[in-house]
Formats: C-alpha cells, sequence, structure tokens
C-alpha cells in the first residue's frame, strides 16, 4: 500500500509540477501582453485594472499549486497533513475568489457566504498557529 500511495504522490506532483510551469508561462505572457497593449482610458500607467484582474488570479493559482506539492510532500515524508497547510491553501484561494469576484453584480448572500468562509478559516489558523506555538514553547 505505502509503494501504491508513493507512485500515486509522484503522478500528483508530476501533474502539479507541470500545472506550475504552465502557469508561470501564462503568467508571463499575461502580464507582458498588459504592459504592451495599449490603454488611453485608465489612469493608471502601465497595467489596467481589468489587465491586473487576469494576472493576480494566475499569480495565486501558482502559490496554491506550491503550497499543495508541499503538502503532499510532507504526507508522503511524515504520513500526516499539517491542518495549517490546509487552512492556509483554502485562505489563498477566498482571496484569489475576492480577486475575480465582482462584487457589484454578486448576490448578498453569496458575499456573506465568502465572508463566513474567511473569517472561519482565518480563525481556524489563527486557533491552528498558536496551538502550534503554544506547543513549542512548552516542548
Amino acid at each position: 500500500m505505502k509503494k501504491f500511495e508513493s507512485v500515486v504522490f509522484y503522478i500528483l506532483s508530476g501533474i502539479i509540477v507541470v500545472y506550475v510551469a504552465v502557469e508561470v508561462v501564462e503568467l508571463v505572457y499575461q502580464f507582458g501582453k498588459a504592459l504592451i497593449t495599449p490603454h488611453d482610458t485608465s489612469e493608471r500607467l502601465l497595467v489596467t485594472q481589468q489587465q491586473t484582474r487576469a494576472v493576480l488570479p494566475v499569480f495565486f493559482n501558482i502559490l496554491i499549486a506550491i503550497e499543495l506539492i508541499s503538502t503532499f510532500d510532507r504526507y508522503v515524508k511524515e504520513h500526516h497533513i499539517k491542518v495549517q497547510s490546509i487552512l492556509l491553501i483554502g485562505l489563498i484561494a477566498m482571496g484569489r475568489k475576492l480577486l475575480v469576484l465582482d462584487i457589484a453584480h454578486a448576490d448578498g448572500m453569496s458575499n456573506v457566504g465568502i465572508a463566513s468562509v474567511i473569517l472561519a478559516l482565518s480563525l481556524g489558523y489563527y486557533l491552528v498557529k498558536r496551538a502550534d506555538d503554544s506547543a513549542k514553547d512548552v516542548g
């Protein structure tokens, strides 16, 4: 069973590494396109707000994928998943969601739901981090 887990880990890691490489190329392309594309109507100097909305989600996708690789790696080496890492991935994903969300056109319940998830993840991260820090102080 451990050999099977290891094979699955390497397959998933390979897929995520390829995904990160593709996303980095996409990020460079989107950012380069944003710098080169003329924009007369913007008050911004180099990149418009719409161009920023195209680039930032890709950046967050890369961060999420890197955290997933780290979590997979830790699981294979230590056979446990650090809850703090999972909460961090959730917070990064919610930050990404906020960047692409059009709040003006979202309904109120969606906004309340997103706020609730962010609050729960933040509180969970804080409590886990505090407990981890307390355990280090005692040990």
